[in-house]
């Protein structure tokens, strides 16, 4: 590059830096001249991460109002205007982007901001069960999150790649409700999503006997080949009291999504935020002390604009 050149690029960089910064300063620094702070409405979705990700948000950027909205389903929130931001699987967050599903439809366009980890399937079953893999299903009852959840996309999923054939597939809203069937006796296995907060519960099921199976082989393979967004992935070690090796499992890529029309300097602020807060979240999922900053842009939706500038920045400060 010439001197001239290299003067020129410095004259528009660092003046639209400056002023990125600026704005971007704005919305982490409590307003003190009245006006009304911007207001970012979270989904509920995805709770506890939702939950704990409220809270770092209200901590990191006290100039823009964040708060939670009940949404149990962060796309249709978006698309009713209920909600802001949320979170979603990123094969849901594709498919209303590209209105190839007969589900919700959104009004208003998704955009992305970011990629995620993928969030893992814990396959619980009942002891006594005799149960070691999938393969073991036929015949037997099988638990699933709420229609639409991660923990049922999985499952159903994995039980017609795997060609099994349950005696009854049963729903489950709360993990209390299916741990509580393995302990009674009224399901054989149940799927969940493997966040790893405080639940007692499912601790004390696992106390009680219940123990977690591996989720890989052929399979897996052909889940895999038959839809994109299904991972590989693994449970960590000590996630639950006495699993002493790593589990292989398979996960849903997640993705925080946003309106499009949400403000690009609050959303650039959002996009640093959740990346300098993301290292408290591994509490909630212990895969997410694991986040690929250099795989986060990968959004299966096109990227909010703030969230685009945000990475665009990064990658010129290397």
């Amino acid at each position: 590059m010439t001197r001239s050149k290299q003067g020129g690029w410095r004259l528009w960089f660092l003046p639209a830096l400056a002023l990125a910064c600026a704005v971007t300063l704005a919305c982490e620094t409590p307003s003190g001249s009245g006006r009304p702070r911007p207001e970012v409405r979270v989904a509920s979705a995805f709770a506890p991460l939702s939950d704990r990700l409220v809270e770092e948000y209200k901590r990191a950027l006290p100039g823009v109002d964040v708060r939670e909205v009940a949404a149990p389903d962060a796309i249709a929130a978006l698309g009713a205007g209920t909600a802001d931001l949320g979170i979603s699987t990123a094969d849901r967050a594709y498919a209303a982007y590209w209105k190839t599903t007969a589900g919700v439809r959104v009004d208003g366009p998704l955009r992305g901001i970011a990629l995620l980890q993928p969030l893992s399937a814990y396959v619980l079953v009942r002891p006594g069960s005799r149960i070691q893999s999938v393969a073991d299903f036929t015949g037997r009852v099988i638990g699933l999150g709420a229609r639409a959840s991660s923990s049922w996309t999985l499952g159903t999923l994995l039980i017609e790649a795997a060609g099994v054939t349950p005696k009854l597939i049963r729903i489950f809203n709360t993990r209390a409700e299916a741990a509580a069937a393995l302990e009674d006796g009224s399901a054989d296995a149940i799927f969940f999503p493997g966040y790893t907060y405080p639940d007692e519960a499912v601790y004390s099921t696992i106390r009680d006997g219940a123990y977690l199976i591996p989720i890989e082989g052929p399979a897996v393979r052909r889940l895999r080949r038959a839809n994109p967004f299904v991972r590989a992935t693994t449970i960590p070690r000590h996630v639950y009291e006495g699993q002493d090796r790593v589990i292989p499992t398979i996960g849903l890529d997640i993705v925080v999504i946003c309106r499009d029309d949400l403000d690009e300097a609050v959303v650039h602020a959002l996009t640093r935020a959740l990346f300098d807060v993301f290292p408290r979240l591994s509490g909630v999922e212990a895969s997410l002390r694991f986040l690929d900053v250099e795989r986060a842009p990968a959004a299966p939706i096109p990227l909010h604009p703030g969230a685009s500038r945000y990475f665009r920045e990064r990658e010129l400060s290397r």
